[in-house]
């Protein structure tokens, strides 16, 4: 766990969004996250909704945002990501930051109200991609989706042959999927001309694992869609 030298204004601040956190705790929407593998070393299975409602009283501060990220509880990192400023968050902040990304939950909630958004964000997803855990190839996944999402042109630099960065055999199904909502925001966008993708979805369908046969009729489904 990081430390943090003693502020107690930050203090006071961190202990009132607790109290409201603790407000709307759902323990039997953490316990089914629970069941689904998604684990934080707290949970209290606040709805995305009320957070965002309660990021709005926040003060927007980079020191309050750190601290909450790194109390590493489900509620205080998506309200760090909601409140950030952008230009705090160097290339070096995010790359520790990213380091307690380790469920699927928070790295697709930090990819939609937080990395997306950065100027870091390509330089970011880039590093992500060339390492071997599947949290950071995950994660590099769906911020560059994010990003196409929000359209920014700055994207389109660092995706290329996105099917070329796949491999089935080896990736996670984590990783699989994130890649799956990537190349479906590209399909929306009019942005992937890639003559890989239907071999892709070929070799989804004839793999025996059948979640990597739903991801490829997810994406069969969405390329039928659009054209």
């Amino acid at each position: 766990m990081k430390f943090f030298i003693e502020n107690q204004k930050v203090e006071k601040e961190i202990e009132w969004v607790l109290n409201q956190v603790r407000l709307h705790m759902n323990g039997a929407t953490a316990s089914q996250m629970e069941e689904r593998g998604i684990e934080y070393r707290i949970n209290y299975g606040v709805g995305v909704p009320h957070l965002k409602l309660l990021a709005d009283r926040i003060p927007v501060s980079y020191e309050l945002a750190e601290r909450l990220w790194f109390m590493e509880v489900r509620e205080t990192m998506i309200l760090a990501a909601l409140i950030v400023p952008d230009e705090e968050m160097t290339l070096e902040r995010c790359i520790e930051w990213s380091s307690k990304v380790i469920n699927v939950d928070i790295i697709e909630r930090s990819a939609m109200f937080l990395w997306g958004r950065l100027a870091t964000a390509v330089k970011c997803s880039s590093i992500w991609l060339s390492k071997e855990t599947i949290w950071e190839r995950a994660l590099a996944f769906y911020t560059m989706g994010r990003m196409v999402q929000l359209k920014n042109p700055d994207a389109d630099y660092l995706i290329g042959d996105v099917v070329g960065m796949l491999s089935i055999e080896k990736d996670d199904l984590v990783c699989l999927k994130a890649a799956s909502y990537l190349i479906r925001m590209l399909i929306r966008a009019g942005k992937i001309d890639n003559e890989n993708l239907p071999q892709l979805i070929d070799r989804l369908h004839k793999t025996p694992n059948k979640n990597k046969q739903m991801l490829g009729q997810e994406l069969q489904t969405e390329l039928n869609f659009m054209n």
